[in-house]
C-alpha cells in the first residue's frame, strides 16, 4: 500500500459515522473492501464483519485479528421546546475536548444532520466559568432548528446517535490528525494484511474481524470469536504515545518509534478487568519484528482496556495480544498518528502471520 492510498483509505474510514451500536455503514463498507481479497466474508448477527483466509496447515492454530469499527459519541436524551438537544455520552467522551466542536446528529432513517456542541460566549462567562469545563449534563447541541417539532420533522428523535464531524489534516513529518483515527487505523491495517494474504497464503487460518460495541461494553469480539472459532487473537489497538509535554514520564511510547505492544493493561474504574499479554505470542511478535526490521515499542499501564479483556475468557481461554500503531490525543475530535508507524505496523503483522505455524503452542506457560 503506497502512501497516497494509505491516506485515502484512512480519510474515508475516518469520515464514516459509526457510533457504537450504529456501525452498519462501516460494516457494509469494510465487508465490501474485504470481499475481493478473502476466501469468504460475512456479517454476523450482531454486526461483526468476519473475513476468513484458509490456512495451508490444518494443524496450525487459527488466528483472529480484529479492530473495533465503532466509535465514541453521544446519544440524544432530550429535545427541548426550542429545538436544542441534550445528550449523554456513548463511551469515553472527554468534556474538556468537545466544547464548540462540530458534530453530526443521526436521524431515525439513517441520515445525518450537521450540528455543534454549543459554547457560552466568552464575553458573558463569569471568571469561574472561564476556568473550567462544563459537565456534559450542562452542554447542548444546536442543529439550527427553531423548535422541537422542527427537530422531529428532520428525523431526529431521542435515542439517535451523535458523532464527531469528519476531519482530516496532514501535518509535518508524515503525520496526520483527525476524527476517529484510533479504530480506522486498525481497519486499514487489516485491509493491507488481507492484500498480503491473498498473495501469500498463510500457514494458519486467519480471521480478520471488524468488531462492534468496543466503546460500549467491549463484548462484540467475544461473539465474533464464537462464530470464527479461533484459537488465538490479536487486537489491533495501539497504545497512546507518551511523548507530549503533558505525558512525559508516563510511557516510553512515541511517534515514529514503530508499532507498540501492550504487555499489561487494567481498567480499575468500576471495570476490574484487563489483559496480560500471552508470552508465547509476545515472543513470536518480537522475533517477527527483528525479521521485518521493525522497531517494537512496549507499553504497560492502568486506566484502559480493550476487547481482549473479555475475549480471553471465551471457550477454554483464548490467548490474546494487544498491539498496533501508537496515537496521540485519543478520544478527542482530533487524534494524531505517524504514517510511518502505520506502515510499519502492517509489515510487522504480515511477518507475524507468516511465522505462525503448527508448532506454536497456545498454552500460557
Amino acid at each position: 500500500m503506497n502512501l497516497e492510498e494509505r491516506k485515502r483509505l484512512l480519510r474515508e474510514y475516518m469520515a464514516i459515522p459509526r457510533v457504537s451500536g450504529y456501525e452498519s455503514e462501516m460494516a457494509f463498507r469494510f465487508r465490501d473492501d474485504l470481499a475481493p481479497l478473502a476466501d469468504r466474508v460475512g456479517i454476523d448477527r450482531v454486526g461483526n464483519v468476519i473475513a476468513t483466509f484458509a490456512g495451508r496447515e490444518a494443524a496450525a492454530p487459527a488466528l483472529m485479528i480484529f479492530a473495533h469499527m465503532d466509535t465514541i459519541g453521544y446519544i440524544v436524551t432530550y429535545i427541548d421546546e426550542e429545538g436544542f438537544l441534550r445528550v449523554d455520552r456513548m463511551g469515553g467522551v472527554p468534556e474538556k475536548a468537545v466544547v464548540s466542536s462540530a458534530v453530526r446528529v443521526g436521524t431515525e432513517d439513517g441520515g445525518y444532520i450537521n450540528g455543534l456542541v454549543a459554547s457560552k460566549s466568552y464575553h458573558v462567562q463569569t471568571p469561574e466559568e472561564k476556568g473550567k469545563a462544563d459537565p456534559l449534563s450542562k452542554m447542548f447541541i444546536d442543529v439550527g432548528a427553531r423548535s422541537r417539532e422542527e427537530v422531529r420533522a428532520s428525523g431526529i428523535e431521542v435515542g439517535c446517535p451523535v458523532a464527531y464531524a469528519p476531519a482530516f489534516y496532514e501535518l509535518m513529518n508524515n503525520r496526520i490528525c483527525g476524527s476517529y483515527l484510533d479504530d480506522a487505523s486498525g481497519l486499514v491495517t487489516m485491509l493491507e494484511l488481507a492484500a498480503h494474504m491473498k498473495e501469500h497464503r498463510p500457514r494458519c487460518t486467519v480471521h480478520l474481524v471488524g468488531t462492534v460495541w468496543e466503546e460500549f461494553n467491549a463484548r462484540g469480539a467475544m461473539l465474533a470469536a464464537r462464530s470464527a472459532r479461533t484459537d488465538l487473537a490479536v487486537c489491533l489497538l495501539g497504545p497512546g504515545a507518551g511523548d507530549t509535554p503533558d505525558l512525559r514520564g508516563t510511557s516510553n511510547v512515541r511517534l515514529e518509534g514503530g508499532p507498540a505492544v501492550t504487555l499489561f493493561n487494567f481498567h480499575g474504574k468500576g471495570t476490574l478487568n484487563g489483559c496480560v499479554a500471552h508470552q508465547g505470542m509476545y515472543r513470536l511478535l518480537k522475533e517477527s519484528a527483528a525479521r521485518a526490521g521493525v522497531s517494537l515499542q512496549r507499553s504497560a499501564g492502568r486506566g484502559a482496556l480493550s476487547d481482549t479483556a473479555y475475549l480471553q475468557l471465551e471457550d477454554e481461554g483464548i490467548p490474546c495480544l494487544d498491539m498496533g500503531c501508537p496515537d496521540r490525543y485519543s478520544h478527542s475530535p482530533l487524534e494524531c498518528l505517524s504514517l510511518e508507524d502505520h506502515a510499519a505496523t502492517g509489515r510487522l503483522l504480515a511477518e507475524f502471520v507468516d511465522s505462525l505455524d503448527a508448532g506454536f503452542s497456545t498454552r500460557r506457560y
